[in-house]
């Protein structure tokens, strides 16, 4: 059903400001946006902006009600997943006993037919189907970084082995590996479809709520980390070690410092053969 994450959604206090950064850290090409109406998603109202790059997109979103954000920062908000077929995906998703925000689909400024979930029934979550339109599902344009599709959306999660299985239970997942993190805690990456969730248990989860999943990082793919680093670094982006690390399902990963990415959590990411 999922065919790929089409973006990740951030919130800003200062829309300008956040487009200027994707554009002179990414190379990325402002697709479209405007004016939001108040909505599931975004209650206040707002407007917002598709950046581009590579092959993929990012949605940035400054609501009318600031509150709880931090100037000079962004703050993951949503994930947009690729479906085929939009209505047919709600009725076999309603049918497993989801249910979705709003009357209907919609229809972005990009095209796009969306339709977020009620986030009752996805663990806190904002998430929404994507369907593209007829004969737009071509690479997005960008100078910057040739990141050639997003991997996976991490969460953080309280209890690591329940929130494995909700995602094999409800999406068909497969869980493909994980174990002890770098940091402490432990993770585990799944499978659903042609899309991944890597879940992350912190060593310490005083605080976090047993059903609620906290959105955390997004990895983006690339060819070739080595000949990515310099161009990045060019631009003003950091990273975390001078070297990727493999992690249990043998993708290289290399964090960004994310006090040169607005305070997200982001990482480069080359897949195995």
């Amino acid at each position: 059903m999922f065919q790929k994450i089409q973006h990740i959604g951030y919130l800003t206090p200062d829309l300008d400001e956040t487009v200027a950064w994707f554009e002179k850290s990414f190379g990325a090409v402002n697709g479209g946006g405007g004016p939001l109406n108040a909505s599931y998603a975004v209650p206040s109202g707002g407007r917002n902006a598709y950046m581009r790059f590579g092959r993929v997109e990012a949605e940035i979103i400054e609501p009318t009600d600031k509150h709880g954000l931090t100037s000079g920062r962004v703050a993951m908000h949503h994930v947009g997943y690729v479906v085929a077929d939009i209505e047919q995906s709600m009725t076999e998703l309603t049918d497993k006993g989801f249910k979705f925000a709003g009357p209907g689909a919609f229809t972005n400024i990009m095209g796009q037919q969306l339709r977020y979930f009620d986030s009752s029934t996805t663990n806190g979550v904002l998430i929404h189907l994507t369907q593209l339109p007829s004969g737009r599902d071509a690479p997005a344009t960008g100078d910057g970084m040739e990141i050639q599709r997003i991997v996976h959306a991490g969460y953080r999660v309280k209890d690591l082995d329940k929130a494995v299985a909700w995602y094999v239970d409800n999406f068909q997942g497969e869980l493909i590996g994980g174990g002890p993190s770098r940091t402490g805690g432990r993770n585990a990456f799944v499978n659903f479809a042609q899309v991944q969730v890597e879940l992350i248990q912190p060593a310490d989860t005083a605080g976090m709520s047993d059903d609620v999943h906290d959105m955390d990082h997004v990895g983006y793919v690339v060819g070739d980390i080595s000949s990515c680093m310099g161009d990045c670094q060019a631009r003003g982006l950091q990273f975390v070690a001078d070297t990727p690390n493999t992690n249990s399902v043998r993708q290289q990963v290399l964090y960004f410092e994310t006090e040169t990415t607005l305070g997200s959590r982001m990482h480069l990411t080359v897949l195995p053969d």
